[in-house]
């Protein structure tokens, strides 16, 4: 009897699906400049964030589901002024291959809760700072919600060294108490963004050195404000590695894009325009080592204005180094700097964005990490920038710095 029990009980176990997950819990001292929304004394202000994540995954042969759920509580301005604000992550992503070589893929990730602060990305590619709206000296009206929903494949088709990526989505972005108005000189309300989203990526290894690349990109974006703006981008691309560690990628191609203007005797209107990616990355010599990964980035590509809905060239540089060291250390940081290349109203527009994340295990545990961020960006923008009181254009300036502990706990098959 013991023989059979012991086999019954094996391959229950074996049929089991695999599972992996990691959990983590991190508390921070937030310490920041105010944000676009708040009517705080002080210019400099302090916040508390709790922040509990769940990473999961479960896979089989043919199944990889994955999921991540992080709740974040922020505790505003203390001691001053204290102010309860909540946020909710969530993730889900699910491949099921059909055959060795091609798989289908379902996304889904949802963001809901109070703006946490000035640098959410939004679909537009741009930062979504909060709308206007006061109660007791702060600004409440900043509820806002992202979701984004894709549907797609991945396959190589039976040829060797061919990767072929496409998915087909929905995008819901911006405020819950969302503008119908186009936003005036000196207002932070920005529009909520509706779109369907299509995306086909493929790769394929011509040479052991060089790999040809090719991006098929098209949004068609309506505003809340009734401005819609439609974009299809194709960029076809190369490139090249120099060895192991340095390679170098370039990808040029066409824009073609329709704006719809709000008023409805003006003609919607097309715009064409070139694009420009090039990438170098290579290691950052120290010492004897090569631990630093650095990035070097330029772009040339149509930006979508998040305020004014217009849609316009905008060129890009960016720095972005990593060091990652034993029991998942790592440094993180990058510089960017982009300016439109447009004689519009955005002409004078430009923003440098500096930042920094450290991960460090601390010594004598192996769950317990200490977690450093910080951040720092200055624009000038042709409606944040105007002052209605002083009529004046001033850059905004903001910046803000994080230190606290994690704890996280990894965990392999169950």
């Amino acid at each position: 009897m013991a023989l059979p029990a012991l086999a019954l009980g094996w391959l229950l176990v074996a049929s089991v699906p695999a599972v992996k997950y990691k959990t983590q819990v991190s508390l921070n001292s937030v310490v920041r400049t105010k944000l676009l929304t708040e009517t705080a004394d002080n210019n400099v202000l302090a916040d508390m964030m709790l922040a509990p994540r769940l990473d999961s995954e479960l896979y089989t042969n043919r199944l990889n589901v994955k999921f991540v759920a992080e709740p974040q509580f922020f505790l505003r301005q203390v001691p001053l002024r204290p102010t309860f604000e909540f946020l909710l992550s969530a993730y889900a992503w699910v491949e099921y291959k059909l055959r060795r070589d091609f798989s289908l893929l379902a996304v889904h990730t949802t963001t809901f809760g109070t703006f946490p602060l000035s640098d959410f990305r939004g679909a537009g590619g741009s930062d979504l700072p909060v709308g206007r709206g006061e109660s007791e000296g702060f600004l409440l009206s900043s509820s806002y919600v992202y979701t984004e929903t894709l549907a797609g494949f991945q396959s190589s088709f039976g040829v060797k060294r061919l990767m072929v990526a496409g998915t087909i989505g929905w995008i819901v972005n911006g405020l819950l108490d969302y503008p119908v108005r186009p936003p005036k000189r000196g207002d932070a309300t920005y529009p909520q963004q509706r779109l369907p989203q299509l995306r086909l990526e493929a790769n394929y290894g011509a040479t052991r050195r060089d790999y040809l690349s090719l991006l098929v990109l098209g949004q068609d974006v309506s505003f809340s404000t009734a401005n819609r703006d439609a974009v299809l981008q194709v960029a076809p691309g190369i490139k090249h590695s120099f060895s192991p560690l340095v390679d170098v990628s370039v990808a040029p191609g066409i824009a073609l894009g329709r704006v719809y203007p709000r008023r409805a005797e003006l003609e919607p209107y097309n715009v064409t325009m070139p694009t420009l990616e090039t990438a170098l990355e290579a290691p950052v010599p120290l010492g004897h080592h090569w631990p630093v990964a650095a990035r070097l980035r330029a772009r040339y590509l149509p930006y979508m204005d998040p305020i004014s809905t217009q849609l316009f060239p905008r060129a890009e540089l960016g720095l972005d180094l990593k060091w990652e060291g034993r029991r998942d250390a790592k440094v993180t940081g990058g510089i960017r700097y982009a300016h439109p290349l447009t004689s519009g109203l955005h002409r004078d527009d430009q923003e440098t964005r500096a930042e920094v994340e450290a991960l460090l295990p601390l010594p004598l545990s192996r769950y317990l990490f200490m977690q450093a961020k910080g951040q720092f960006s200055w624009r000038h923008h042709a409606v944040l920038s105007f002052d209605p009181e002083e009529q004046l254009f001033r850059p905004v300036v903001q910046w803000f710095t994080s230190v606290g502990l994690v704890v996280r706990y990894d965990r392999g098959r169950l």
